[in-house]
């Protein structure tokens, strides 16, 4: 089967590519000079989906910008998916995130909203994956954890109470891979959660004696009132990783029944001391 996979050389879009053409696909993964999602060349994009049967969009951003997030997450995957519907292709795999909605006051997960919609108003069979926070070596997000759990005293926001359900990273490239071979029905929604939900503070703890070899830290609470006026600057020197919207998505909480996954994997998703032990 001809694959091309956008965002192929990335956490998540390289383990899929890895287990696709281990099966014998040919996956074809443009590189930015090929697709610039910010300013994508027309013909390029024409020469990449020509003769293609799957698409699969792997491409995640975290910006300080949200115009560079509407960019990346809705007006680019909804003009591919005009253009690989004129051309006949009949399967789009989407890699979103869970609690995309396009009314989210976060822009991250609204844009993610706008391009879940989009590409399924427009392509004949979409399969969308909504990942809770992805586990895995070379994951932005994953690598600040696994610094933050090497800390002495862990200085978390409310105590680390956040809820959320990791999930392992070669669970969820697996399950993009079968979307993209034994397609589900169009417009299924599978939310792709770890088999535990957490607080943030236990993941920490987790990582802390899985992979630091370490007790147990003190968690220092910091009070959300400390900290809100210090985000918009925050948001500017980590170019989105830690802001008001990053907060908010904490707070609403990160978990979802994975019941769907499960069938989607032949088993049931890990837990994170399985997979942050065998890493």
């Amino acid at each position: 089967m001809n694959i091309v996979l956008l965002g192929g050389s990335g956490f998540v879009g390289s383990r899929v590519a890895e287990i696709l053409r281990n099966k014998g696909h040919n996956v074809t993964t443009p590189n930015r000079q090929e697709l610039d999602l910010l300013n994508p060349n027309l013909h390029n994009v024409e020469k990449i989906l020509s003769n293609q049967q799957v698409i699969i969009n792997a491409v995640g951003v975290m910006s300080r910008y949200a115009e560079v997030l509407d960019k990346v997450h809705y007006q680019t995957p909804k003009l591919l998916a005009e253009i690989a519907a004129d051309m006949n292709i009949k399967h789009w795999v989407q890699l979103s995130a869970l609690g995309a909605d396009w009314q989210y006051p976060a822009e991250f997960l609204a844009s993610k909203g706008r391009g879940d919609n989009a590409v399924l108003q427009i392509m004949p069979s979409v399969n969308i994956a909504r990942p809770s926070v992805i586990y895995g070596r070379g994951g932005a997000s994953c690598e600040l954890f696994i610094k933050l759990a090497k800390l002495p005293i862990l200085p978390l926001p409310e105590q680390g109470r956040f809820l959320l359900q990791p999930v392992c990273v070669n669970e969820v490239a697996i399950g993009l891979a079968n979307m993209a071979e034994n397609p589900l029905p169009h417009g299924a929604i599978v939310n792709m959660t770890g088999g535990k939900v957490v607080s943030m503070a236990e993941y920490l703890t987790i990582m802390r004696q899985n992979l630091h070899h370490k007790l147990p830290a003190k968690v220092l609470n910091i009070p959300l009132s400390l900290i809100k006026p210090f985000l918009p600057i925050t948001k500017i020197l980590s170019n989105g990783m830690l802001s008001p919207d990053s907060i908010q998505m904490l707070q609403d909480g990160n978990t979802a029944d994975n019941a769907a996954f499960a069938c989607l994997l032949g088993k049931t998703p890990q837990n994170p001391d399985e997979f942050i032990q065998a890493a």
